[in-house]
């Protein structure tokens, strides 16, 4: 047997099977052989057929038999003499034979390429940190009276309130040749502002007669194509809904169980802080890790990455009744990030002989304990057996590796877009 192997990317390879003449066709007479035991040829008895016959009738289901019963071996017997470690199951992409003639078959297999991590340190990493705004409670509260909002059905139309219309297509004759339901916010929506204006102070079953776009606007709706968008449609007014907002005041908080509504603003501010102080190292450590992949460039083998994305995508295809081929795109790009993600993490920390300490371990416990307003000792009880999971001990180093990697990085403000030139003029 030889065996050569030929590179077509970092993670792809091909192995190409070369097996001698005379070994060839032996294994394949075997599998004749056994063909003849149980094949039936109208004139001779089971199994006393002549092979000669045999090969003659069924010559191609033998041949097949010889490669499905073959191949793999020697495939195998390939890859523990050079040592090879694939990450997937060989493919035979091309077979090659003869009887009389050496058998050449081609396997095309994945490897996980070896991982290079260079460039770690100084690194200059764009990132700007979210800062906390007194605008943002007033935004949350105001999110809170929403969701507390009464619907009412007013009587005439105004921005903010909630439409339901059937939008009639017309023809050049003004007649309808089509119907269609839509709902939407006016003034918030992706119609024109003509059109919103059309709506305004209209009642229910009111018909008016608009165009829907301007001609230089995008259609957004999915019916209607760029050559309907700016005709004439009639809207006819099917509901009108309205949010009746409730009085921000003391019994407004004390209904979302606060004490008065300075308590609320306070306990408001203070769980805003707390996201957002999460929400900033968490993309911190993101930035981190995507300079990291940008300047330590690998290959990951791509059927790695399609049974991740595979895994990611299952929970939705089983809970939706989705098709797995129709949403796994959306999730190939996030599973090849992630991926890169833990290998290079990985030989970060074995570079940087990351271990976990008692103390570190304590001091996460602690972190996660204060983060839930739990006394240490009644944590440690309730979430016992996740502190001792190998899952506890992963995430702390890798906790303890982008700390590490933070301090030795450099953080810049995300670069501005250049200004357009248009002929001497600046555009901003």
């Amino acid at each position: 047997m030889k065996t050569e192997i030929t590179d077509i990317s970092e993670s792809t390879k091909e192995l190409t099977i070369t097996i001698d003449a005379d070994e060839a066709l032996k294994e394949y007479n075997k599998v004749l052989q056994k063909f003849k035991n149980y094949v039936v040829i109208p004139g001779f008895r089971k199994g006393k057929a002549p092979v000669a016959m045999i090969e003659k009738n069924y010559g191609e289901h033998s041949k097949e038999e010889f490669f499905n019963q073959k191949l793999g071996d020697y495939y195998k017997a390939a890859i523990d003499e050079k040592k090879l470690k694939p990450v997937n199951q060989g493919e035979a992409t091309k077979v090659e034979w003869e009887k009389g003639k050496e058998l050449v078959v081609t396997f095309k297999y994945e490897v996980m390429p070896e991982i290079k991590i260079e460039k770690y340190k100084g690194l200059k990493i764009p990132y700007e940190e979210t800062k906390f705004k007194k605008e943002m409670i007033d935004a949350t509260i105001e999110d809170f009276r929403l969701r507390m909002a009464n619907e009412v059905t007013p009587e005439t139309s105004e921005e903010g309130d909630i439409i339901k219309a059937t939008i009639k297509f017309l023809d050049d004759n003004g007649e309808v040749t089509k119907e269609i339901e839509r709902e939407f916010t006016l003034g918030a929506n992706s119609y024109s502002k003509p059109f919103n204006e059309k709506l305004t102070s209209v009642k229910v079953e009111d018909e008016v007669r608009t165009k829907l776009f301007t001609k230089t606007q995008d259609s957004s709706d999915n019916e209607i194509s760029s050559n309907l968008k700016d005709r004439d449609f009639l809207v006819k007014v099917i509901s009108i809904k309205r949010k009746e907002l409730p009085e921000l005041n003391d019994d407004f908080a004390k209904d979302l169980e606060y004490d008065s509504l300075t308590d609320l603003r306070e306990k408001v501010s203070e769980e805003l802080k707390t996201r957002l102080k999460k929400e900033n190292t968490e993309r911190k450590r993101n930035a981190i890790i995507t300079k990291l992949i940008e300047e330590n460039p690998f290959e990951v083998p791509p059927s790695m990455i399609k049974n991740y994305a595979e895994n990611m995508a299952k929970p939705y295809v089983d809970a939706y009744k989705i098709e797995l081929e129709k949403i796994l795109p959306m999730y190939m790009g996030m599973a090849e990030y992630n991926l890169k993600s833990h290998f290079i993490l990985d030989e970060l920390k074995k570079i940087e002989k990351v271990e976990i300490t008692a103390e570190d371990k304590e001091e996460i416990i602690k972190e996660a304990a204060d983060n839930l307003k739990m006394e240490l000792d009644k944590y440690k009880e309730m979430y016992k057996k996740q502190i001792m999971s190998d899952d506890f001990i992963y995430a702390a180093e890798k906790k303890k590796l982008l700390d590490l990697l933070e301090m030795k990085s450099k953080f810049v403000l995300y670069p501005k877009e250049k200004a357009k030139v248009s002929g001497n003029k600046k555009e901003k």
